[in-house]
């Protein structure tokens, strides 16, 4: 049997064999500790030293994953190769492993003795300033620790319940200081007692991996949560040249004391209660609970007027806007930004009908795309994709909350926090024949299906329920294809225009798409297929009145900013 090495591997290398040791192994879980697990990640590291990053699909977790431990060495073959995700990459690698079914798994207790047990590929600390925001792969440090706190609770303004969290000061060789977060059950996970214990006899130096730097109340911070590890005092190279720096000085580990400490409450699953949207409209914003409410709506139009996406800030998500030949945030001044989706679409269950706006991860989840691919398939920054376009008449069950403009108007916005569950397409939607829930005065138009307005135009007093045809059933009828439209030239072009949307409220005029097919893509995804996407991205630089969120300005900039967990 020829065993190949993870370089040499390929799409379509299905008849390959590969040795490897599972470096890394962790359950995604959508952002809890206690949620149904989404897929599982693995760290692959060969004879070479060649790591690569695999994932087990959740219908494919009760049989692969019980076969895996972590450290161990495995023979696997019948897998599958892909390329590697845009985002979330734990190493850099241009490929990614996909663990089936169908796959075979061995485990081999004759290999080397120095068959590598970590990978990892270390960031200066002068170099973290310039990756806040940024999540195309995680980040590796390693320092001297100096502080750890106990455990605490953040109340997160995007999770139903506290989070629990421990902070830990690290030190580089040039005695520059980084705070770095551990979030959940990495928190817990994390033996105070023990590295205190070892900082009596010497100092503590550690490899902290798979973090991403966030921005939590204006404080840069390195954050690790389900795909975080640490070695400490580990027998690696770096390790050994870090201690010879320090000269033989060291300080004992100092015990932090968090301020406004709570103590950590229980897991308790406080699910938000389901509530038609009549009934949410007769409770006040201020009196929604922390963990919001849930709602079953048919998506009934999309706001052509609002642009889908903006050019967000790194470090705050709120709207950059042009500055000399670049983009610059007026809040936080970083130069840095990223596209986010901003999908605002209104929706009714029969008894009211809402407007709804899915920030960053849950407008992936809702398209099943990243925004740069949308933005590829567009002609002009005016268009709105067919993906987008295709959410009307669309069914879903939602976690959600109020949005800050709610505090001062009777009209109401809810921000989505989940999805709990997708019904598909239905063949008629719910129609509410009364006043319409735009502000008062809009002139927006609306995207609905045969161009009918999905409120109707009855009586105030009266209110009937009325149904629209769906038109083509994707249940019954195969989509047609398309040929996605051209690339933008410039990607400043479409922040120019987004830019604009977000920070002064101009009206564009889009395009819309006729069809409501989409096109699959060949590699096999999982709902979350960008990895830690939701886990990573908690709120920073906001506050709560009750439980509303607030933004420093009403222009539906993402309010789930900087680090959660």
């Amino acid at each position: 049997m020829t065993v190949s090495m993870l370089k040499d591997i390929r799409p379509r290398s299905w008849h390959s064999v590969v040795c490897t040791r599972v470096s890394r192994m962790w359950d995604y879980r959508g952002g809890t500790d206690d949620g149904e697990i989404r897929h599982v990640d693995l760290v692959l590291i060969d004879a070479e030293g060649t790591a690569m990053y695999a994932e087990i699909r959740s219908e494919d977790v009760e049989a692969k994953r019980p076969l895996l431990t972590e450290g161990r060495v495995y023979t696997l073959k019948r897998f599958c190769v892909f390329k590697a995700k845009a985002s979330y990459r734990p190493v850099e690698s241009e490929f990614m492993m996909q663990i089936t079914y169908h796959t075979l798994i061995e485990e081999k207790h004759d290999y080397p003795s120095d068959f590598p047990l970590y990978t990892y590929t270390l960031t200066n600390f002068d170099d973290l300033a310039a990756l806040v925001g940024e999540i195309k792969r995680f980040i590796d440090v390693i320092g001297v620790i100096t502080h750890v706190s106990d455990l605490s609770t953040v109340q997160l303004a995007n999770q139903p319940r506290p989070a629990v969290r421990r902070m830990i000061t690290l030190r580089d060789a040039s005695n520059y200081e980084m705070k770095l977060s551990l979030w959940g059950q990495r928190a817990r996970e994390f033996d105070i007692d023990e590295v205190r214990a070892m900082s009596q006899d010497g100092p503590v130096i550690a490899i902290f991996v798979g973090l991403l730097m966030k921005s939590y109340k204006g404080e840069d911070s390195l954050s690790g949560n389900t795909a975080c590890r640490w070695y400490i005092n580990a027998d690696v190279p770096e390790i050994h040249e870090f201690f010879y720096t320090l000269g033989g000085g060291f300080q004992p580990i100092e015990h932090v004391v968090p301020e406004e400490l709570e103590p950590v409450a229980p897991v308790i699953n406080a699910e938000a209660e389901h509530k038609t949207l009549e009934d949410l409209l007769a409770i006040s914003p201020f009196d929604f609970p922390p963990q919001g409410f849930r709602c079953t709506v048919t998506i009934s139009r999309i706001d052509p007027s609002i642009s889908w996406c903006y050019p967000a800030c790194n470090r705050c998500s709120k709207t950059v806007h042009p500055h000399g030949t670049g983009y610059k945030c007026s809040h936080c001044n970083c130069t840095g930004y990223k596209f986010k989706y901003k999908i605002c679409a209104m929706a009714t269950d029969g008894s009211d009908e809402a407007e709804f706006i899915f920030f960053g991860e849950m407008g992936q989840r809702l398209v099943r795309a990243e925004v740069m691919t949308l933005m590829r398939s567009c002609r002009t920054s005016g268009d709105i994709p067919r993906q987008i376009a295709s959410l009307v008449s669309q069914k879903y069950m939602l976690t959600i909350n109020v949005t800050s403009k709610c505090l001062s108007k009777r009209f109401r916005s809810y921000q989505v926090n989940n999805i709990n569950l997708a019904y598909g397409r239905q063949a008629s939607i719910p129609v509410v024949r009364k006043s319409p829930a735009m502000p008062v005065g809009s002139k927006r138009k609306a995207l609905v299906l045969h161009g009918e307005s999905a409120s109707g135009a009855g009586s105030k007093e009266d209110r009937h329920i009325d149904v629209l045809p769906s038109g083509q059933n994707l249940d019954d009828t195969p989509p047609p294809k398309e040929t996605p439209g051209a690339s933008f030239s410039k990607e400043k072009d479409f922040a120019s225009a987004a830019g604009a949307h977000g920070g002064e409220g101009k009206r564009v005029h889009r395009r819309l798409f006729t069809s409501s097919s989409l096109d699959l893509e060949d590699r096999p995804k999982s709902d979350d297929a960008f990895g830690d996407a939701l886990e990573d991205s908690p709120s920073a630089n906001v506050y709560r009145s009750g439980t509303v969120v607030h933004s420093d300005e009403d222009t539906e900039d993402d309010p789930n900013q900087g680090n959660a967990t």
